[in-house]
């Protein structure tokens, strides 16, 4: 294994980020609630905060209004990642904006073949959990919108959808069966399985 670096926060998508509004959809990110843990189900994640309430994601099976596609069970980004998505749209996009659930620190670009076929989570309590069926988000009108700060012309949101695609807004991922309903919290450690 390779480590790639640590769990630096884990959050839920209480809703869709993506709003419709009059003809066209908007990204809105306030649906995102950061919580203390993550339980990683084969159905989806569900957040469980300080007090211990647990939260299902919008992309668990069991959603009432769920947008699970049988590919965006866990989603994955990186700091940075961030760093980058700044330095070219500008300092709205705090990290964890883009809606993933967990956020790990590493401080270069994440491409699919970096990452590989499989993630490993090691948990502080030595427990590994495997994340595989590695596939990179695909970016949206509506966020890519949102990052460029407004309207896009046609020209522009080509450009701007090629550069947020190839993991730039993160990976979906799988949870295999061995590891239903395995804990994870800011600090514990993330590896490539190669």
């Amino acid at each position: 294994m390779t480590r790639i670096g640590h769990i630096q926060s884990v959050q839920i998508q209480r809703e869709s980020l993506k709003v419709d509004e009059d003809s066209a959809r908007r990204y809105d990110p306030a649906p995102l609630c950061s919580v203390a843990q993550l339980k990683l189900t084969r159905n989806g994640v569900i957040g469980l905060t300080e007090a211990g309430e647990a939260l299902i994601d919008v992309h668990h099976v069991d959603h009432p209004r769920s947008r699970n596609r049988a590919d965006n069970y866990v989603s994955m980004g990186f700091s940075g990642h961030y760093a980058a998505l700044r330095s070219h749209y500008g300092a709205h996009l705090l990290d964890g904006i883009a809606g993933e659930n967990i956020l790990v620190v590493w401080d270069a670009l994440m491409t699919p073949q970096d990452l590989g076929e499989q993630v490993v989570i090691e948990t502080q309590t030595g427990q590994r959990i495997i994340l595989e069926d590695v596939l990179p988000i695909p970016p949206c009108e509506p966020f890519s919108r949102f990052a460029a700060g407004g309207a896009l012309s046609a020209p522009e949101m080509k450009a701007t959808l090629q550069h947020l695609s190839g993991g730039m807004r993160g990976f979906y991922l799988r949870v295999i069966e061995a590891a239903d309903g395995a804990l994870i919290q800011p600090g514990d450690e993330v590896y490539t399985a190669s």
